[in-house]
Order: C-alpha cells, then sequence, then structure tokens
C-alpha cells in the first residue's frame, strides 16, 4: 500500500488557473483515470453556462478515491477571482475549498487551512484537494507567461524548466511541461498546441485524454527517459568518490551486536569495505579523506522494510540514512531503478528484496503488478517473477483464501519468501498456517480478533481497526495462542504502525503526526497535503480512535517482548517515516538499543546479507552513517544525520535535501 493519498497529491498539488476564453478556446473534453493498467474514473473538463470552468475528477481505487466538482472563475484579465471544490477526498471524508480574490484580498478556506492576504491578483491560488483541471489552467498560464513564472498561493512559486515537442505516431503534437516549484523534484504534464491538458502519467495514477488511452505506455516512456536525465545530473553533481582510504576518527561507534557505544575510535574504509577499526592510541593510516567525528555517532546504514521506491525516494533514503531497502510492490520499472540505484546513475539505497505484487482480479484489486483470475495464473506469476529476480511474493487482499496454500508452496518451491496482507475472509491465523512467511501492517493482525466477515478488500480493515482494537485483551488466551502461533512458524511482523496514527488519531487542520516534526522543513507545497486528516472520524469517536492507536503500539512491544521478529518499514514518505517508526518502536515500550538492532541487523538477517551488512564490522561493506548525537541515549538524534556513506560512496544529506527543496536539521 503506497499511500496512494500521497502520490495522488504529488499529482495534482500544483494545480491552479487561468486564461481567458478570447485567448484560448475551452471546448469539453473527458478524460480516462487509471491506477497502474486498471481503468478506475474519468475527468471531465467543460465551461459551463455562467462562464465558469468546470472540472469533475473520480476514481475508485480499492474501494478509496475522490469524487470532486471543481468550478473556477476567471476575470477579464483571464485571472482567478473565484473557485470552488465540493465533494470528497480520497479518503472519503468530505470537501468543501473556496478561494475569492476581490479588491486586493486573497482569501481562501477549506477544512485544513485558511487564509487571508494582499494580493495583486496575479498569484495563482493552489488548490489542496484540486483536480487536473485547476493544473491544466495553470500549465496555460505559465505557457503564456514572459518568463514563464508565476507567483503561488499560499506561497511559492511556479517556473516551467523545459518544453519538450513530441510527434506521436505523425499525427499528433504534445509538449512534454517540465515545472519546478511544486513538488520535491520537477513535476511533468503532457498538453496539447492549443495549450489544452492532454495527459498525466506515471505508474501507478494516470489521466489521459480519451481515445488515446493507448498511448499511455509511450508517453511515460519518453517522461521517464526526461526524468532519468535530471536525477543522472543530480547523482554526479552529489556523489563524491573517494579515490583512495576514508578515515573517520574520534567518532563513537553502535556496535549493534553489543548494544552498546564503542568510544573515540577511528574507522577506516578502503573502496566499499570497512578495512580497519582502530582504538585511538593505535597509528592511523594515511588517507584520501579524513572526518572528525568528534562527539558524533557511527552507525550502520539504516533500513527501510516496506518501500514503494520511485527515484525522489532514492534522494530521500540517503539524506535520511536509509541505505538499504526492501520494495513491496512497485511497477516492472523497479527493475531500471534498482539498476540505476546500483550504478549510481540515480542517488539511491541498495534494493535488496524486489517482491513481486499479486492480487486477484476484481473491484477492489490492488493497481500493480500481476492481477490474476485463476490460481494458475497465480501460479504463473509466481514464475514469472522468479525469472526476472525477485526475491519475494507479497500477496494483497482480494485473493481468494483457498489460493493461499498453493501459492505459498510455489512461492515455496521458487525460494521465495510469501508475505503480504491478509486476504479479505481470512484469518491471520489461517494465513500463517497455510504458508505466509511474514505479514505486512500490524492492523492485520487486529483483524485477525475480529470477524471474518469483514470485506477487508475495502477501506473497513482500516475503520473497524479504529473502532474495536482498543478492546483486544492482550493478556487473554486468544491473543498469547496467536503470538505463540507466531512464533512457532517464525513470522515476521512488518507493522508500518506509524501510517496508522495518520489514519486514525489525525484530523483536518492539523499536522500529520508522521511528519509534524519536519514539515517546516519540507517544500511548502508539499507540506500542504500533509494537514489534510485521516480517515473520516465520527463525531465524538477521536478518543476512542487514538485509543485503538495505542493499542496498536502495545502490540507491536507485545511482539516484541515474546520474541516475534518485526522489521522496521515505512511505506509512506522514504526517510523522515522511518526516523518516526523507530520513534514510535521506543515509543512502544522497546529500548533504544533494541530498535536501532531491528532497523540494522535484524533486518539484514531477515533478508540474509547479515555477512555484508548491518553492523560496523572490519571486511563488511560501507553502507555507514554519522549522527550528530546520540541516538542509543535520545532516539531522535536518528533524525540529524551529518553524511551517509553506501557502498563507499560519500553523500552529505545537506546537499541533497537542497537539490530537492528541503531544509536540513538545525
Amino acid at each position: 500500500m503506497k499511500n496512494l493519498v500521497l502520490i495522488f497529491l504529488s499529482l495534482i498539488i500544483f494545480f491552479a488557473c487561468n486564461q481567458t476564453e478570447k485567448e484560448l478556446p475551452f471546448q469539453a473534453l473527458e478524460y480516462d483515470v487509471y491506477m497502474g493498467d486498471n481503468l478506475a474514473g474519468y475527468h471531465k473538463s467543460y465551461k459551463d453556462e455562467a462562464g465558469y470552468f468546470s472540472f469533475v475528477f473520480e476514481f475508485n481505487d480499492r474501494g478509496r478515491g475522490p469524487y470532486l466538482e471543481e468550478k473556477i472563475h476567471l476575470n477579464s484579465e483571464g485571472l482567478m477571482d473565484e473557485l470552488k471544490i465540493k465533494g470528497h477526498n480520497y479518503l472519503k471524508d468530505s470537501v468543501n475549498e473556496k478561494f475569492t480574490f476581490d479588491e486586493k484580498v486573497a482569501e481562501w478556506k477549506s477544512k485544513s487551512e485558511k487564509g487571508t492576504v494582499s494580493s495583486d491578483g496575479k498569484a495563482f491560488y493552489i488548490p489542496v484537494n484540486g483536480t487536473f483541471g485547476s493544473s491544466e489552467l495553470l500549465m496555460r498560464k505559465l505557457l503564456d507567461a514572459k518568463d514563464k513564472t508565476i507567483s503561488l498561493l499560499p506561497s511559492g512559486t511556479a517556473k516551467i524548466a523545459d518544453v519538450k515537442n513530441v510527434q506521436i505516431n505523425d499525427n499528433l503534437n504534445l509538449n512534454l511541461v517540465e515545472v519546478t516549484g511544486l513538488d520535491f523534484t520537477p513535476t511533468y504534464v503532457w498538453m496539447d498546441d492549443e495549450k489544452r491538458f492532454f495527459a498525466s502519467v506515471s505508474s501507478w495514477l494516470s489521466c489521459i485524454r480519451s481515445g488515446y488511452d493507448t498511448l499511455r505506455t509511450q508517453l511515460l516512456d519518453i517522461q521517464t527517459d526526461k526524468r532519468k536525465d535530471y536525477y543522472n545530473k543530480l547523482a554526479k553533481q552529489l556523489t563524491e568518490r573517494p579515490t583512495g582510504p576514508v578515515v573517520i576518527k574520534n567518532v563513537n561507534i553502535f556496535d549493534v551486536k553489543s548494544s552498546a557505544i564503542l568510544d573515540n575510535k577511528t574507522v577506516v574504509v578502503r573502496e566499499n569495505k570497512i578495512a580497519n577499526i582502530f582504538s585511538e592510541d593505535e597509528s592511523i593510516p594515511n588517507a584520501t579523506l579524513t572526518i572528525d567525528g568528534t562527539g558524533k555517532t557511527l552507525l550502520p546504514g539504516l533500513f527501510d522494510m516496506h518501500g514503494h521506491l520511485d527515484r525522489t525516494d532514492g534522494i530521500l533514503n540517503l539524506a535520511g540514512g536509509v541505505t538499504s531497502t526492501r520494495d513491496l510492490a512497485n511497477s516492472l520499472e523497479l527493475l531500471e531503478i534498482k539498476e540505476e540505484f546500483d550504478n549510481n546513475l540515480s542517488i539511491g539505497p541498495r534494493v535488496l528484496v524486489m517482491s513481486g505484487f499479486i492480487d486477484q482480479a476484481g473491484p477492489y484489486a490492488g493497481p500493480l503488478g500481476k492481477i490474476v483470475s485463476s490460481l494458475e495464473e497465480g501460479l504463473e506469476a509466481i514464475d514469472f517473477y522468479k525469472e526476472r529476480g525477485y526475491q519475494q511474493i507479497k500477496l494483497y487482499s482480494s485473493i481468494d483464501p483457498d489460493w493461499v496454500k498453493p501459492l505459498a508452496e510455489r512461492a515455496h518451491e521458487q525460494n521465495l519468501r510469501l508475505s503480504g496482507h491478509i486476504p479479505a475472509f481470512m484469518r491471520a491465523e489461517q494465513a500463517v498456517v497455510n504458508g505466509y512467511d511474514e505479514i505486512q501492517h500490524v492492523n492485520m493482525l487486529v483483524l485477525n480478533f475480529l470477524s471474518d466477515t469483514i470485506d477487508t478488500r475495502t477501506p473497513l480493515r482500516f475503520s473497524m481497526v479504529a473502532e474495536h482494537a482498543r478492546n483486544i485483551d492482550l493478556k487473554s488466551h486468544e491473543f498469547k495462542g496467536f503470538i505463540k502461533l507466531l512464533k512457532e512458524n517464525n513470522i515476521v511482523v512488518d507493522p508500518t504502525v506509524s501510517i496508522f496514527e495518520g489514519l486514525m488519531a489525525s484530523l483536518p487542520g492539523e499536522p500529520s503526526p508522521m511528519l509534524k516534526e519536519i514539515l517546516n522543513r519540507l517544500p511548502v507545497q508539499v507540506k500542504r497535503g500533509y494537514f489534510s486528516g485521516g480517515l473520516p472520524i465520527p463525531e465524538g469517536k477521536l478518543g476512542q480512535y487514538k485509543e485503538s492507536y495505542e493499542k496498536l503500539l502495545e502490540i507491536v512491544n507485545e511482539l516484541h517482548i515474546n520474541g516475534i521478529t518485526i522489521v522496521p518499514g515505512t511505506d509512506a514518505m522514504a526517510g523522515f517515516s522511518l526516523h518516526k517508526e523507530l520513534e514510535n518502536y521506543v515509543k512502544a515500550g522497546i529500548p533504544n538499543a533494541e530498535v536501532l538492532k531491528i532497523a540494522t541487523l535484524v533486518s539484514a538477517e531477515v533478508i540474509g546479507v547479515q555477512d555484508q551488512l548491518g553492523s560496523i564490522e572490519e571486511g563488511k561493506l560501507a553502507d555507514l552513517i554519522l549522527v550528530d548525537g546520540n541516538p542509543l541515549e535520545n532516539i531522535s538524534d536518528i533524525r540529524r544525520v551529518e553524511l551517509t556513506m553506501k557502498d563507499g560512496k560519500i553523500y552529505k544529506p545537506a546537499e541533497l535535501y537542497e537539490a530537492i527543496g528541503v531544509k536540513h536539521f538545525e
């Protein structure tokens, strides 16, 4: 589950409006919306009788998804003076957003924010809940601007960095518009020669003009090549490749195996390996580069065991000290991304596990991977992934419970681990008995104690947990028996507990609990997306939902106390979300040293790379992070990464963050 709220926001967050009808005609157009390769919704664009630019946007993603009606009015100069958006957002919470400009005053209000500023009317308001329609109007205005730049409201600036003209099939002329100032990295929008929106494409969510659906792959390939060039330039600029030994002196080392700090040591790295670890009184070899680690802590690079990687995630991961990752569902583009990270064509961590995604066809099927209609197709999908070098299979919520055992047997025959969601109408204990090696998300454990009639293909897998998790008795015979079953079968649990705080204990207008500590460091248009709240919370139930979240933390601690292996995953914004996950493990009651071990050596052991990674020892690969502070005493110091080394290459987080518009820690 790739926090599709975030992906949706990242695709539409740059939207605003404009242009006069006299200058540019605006005929009614319709578009198809895809999740992966599945037709999931529509977008309609027209101008109504009252002169409003009107848009309707809807898609369904496993029972989630927005329905938005957006109306925008432009004044005689083609500038926005009114916007109205109604409907519901991705998580089905109601939307009522408004913007007005009148007599030099701009005013806006939604469930997540409100503001009033003096304005000359030439800045474009970016709606929190906008559609591809408001994006289109912004692009039209940007294309006509003399310097291809527009000021934004509430703040910021959008700028066209490049326009690439592309001929498609010799009869369609399109323009790939690259825009900066709206996200961490450039945003890409396809426009036609009449300056009308044609498509926004990605491997997750795409919107394309009806009748041209077959062009999605072709447009995405062209766009991806453009994006690769951007990331390759960053990799060349921001990667330091030492030509000889690197010495990190006067540094305190976190020794994972003893859970202790080794004071005032010197570490020598040659090429991509840890060559020596010296005490202060030993002679130190000559070095090409010497780094003073006085007052700082050197740790093994961190592992994120639940990612859905794209190229921007690579930068966020290394800046946050994450040098190893496990991808738990992606498009086949993952093969290219992994190769780019491995060869430093893009900045990114090691992708040690690629997990092939399988779900059963139907109204709630997942958006990516292999969507199968029979058990035989499922077995063939496992073979497909094995042939392409995948190490794991992830099953999803629509899988027929009767298929789990034969799918697990095939995966194990192919030497692949099997993990995933617990299929709907099946209990976690049944999935374990039938061959699961690992369970994703702590809510799937809670559902084991609720009715097996709950259709967990839908958002009920969140709302029922929010309603009832607080009532689970962790000392009951039933719960203890379940824990025993997990232990006897060596089940690994990937809790991703932090995402549930955002879902179950967050209201619109409040900062997301997962990222509230760092929101002021983010680009303003990214930051705004993290005030939209989580699940719609019935009146009077916020306290109950928060109690249920606290129970999830207690469950995580019970897993650890009882010797169940847990691994830290995010399923959300890379880097920063892993820091929060580790903080939440400490909040749950797990000691700092054990949390750090979970994020390093334990994760390496689960993957099977403990002989190369996961601890600072002579002969191991040089994946290291230098932290300003001591996370053994204060786990939040894990956020203060000053230097990241991956495979002997050096990255400075301050520079990585600056490249994507993020402030470094203070």
